[in-house]
């Protein structure tokens, strides 16, 4: 994915084999962590998006549809703790279904069909659908209703993003 930035974001990782942020490990599972900092950085509270990752994570399998390929569930957890290290946000996996709040999905096997509805940036309801494959990574803003179609070896993770503070509602580097 190349998305034209001005400049640093601020609070994010900016990429690199240089980039040492805490808690976000080195290689693959690294730059696929920076790209999704990226990523959530670009559309955190705005709209739904979807990114095509050009670095794997070892954690989410290589991408393929063959759900055999995945015997073991991604830990859910080490995920959470990355995506919260990479971003600056605080994340929870979600075990099951699709929970309310800012979410990131991570596509593990097979295919699903999102759809999401809610308030674009302009004001204006919008629903949008989205068919995510295996290696692929969907965000949905929090208040946007989502549900999923999914095919018989569809498998995802979800990974719930937090704002700081209860009240406050901060777009990662817009402080």
């Amino acid at each position: 994915m190349n998305m034209p930035v001005d400049g640093p974001v601020a609070g994010l990782p900016q990429g690199g084999p240089e980039d040492r942020s805490p808690g976000v490990p080195v290689g693959p599972a690294g730059e696929h962590l920076r790209e999704t900092a990226l990523f959530v950085a670009l559309h955190f509270g705005r709209a739904p998006g979807v990114l095509w990752p050009e670095h794997d994570h070892p954690l989410l399998g290589d991408g393929r549809d063959d759900a055999a390929d995945r015997a073991v569930p991604p830990d859910v957890g080490l995920l959470a703790a990355q995506v919260a290290a990479a971003t600056g946000l605080a994340a929870r996996p979600a075990p099951t279904g699709v929970p309310p709040g800012h979410l990131l999905v991570h596509q593990v096997a097979g295919a699903t069909t999102w759809t999401a509805a809610g308030t674009g940036e302009d004001g204006k309801d919008t629903s949008l659908r989205y068919r995510l494959r295996a290696g692929e990574v969907l965000y949905v803003p929090d208040g946007w209703s989502r549900t999923a179609e999914s095919t018989p070896a569809a498998r995802w993770t979800v990974v719930v993003l937090c704002p700081d503070g209860p009240e406050r509602q901060v777009r990662p580097g817009t402080d």
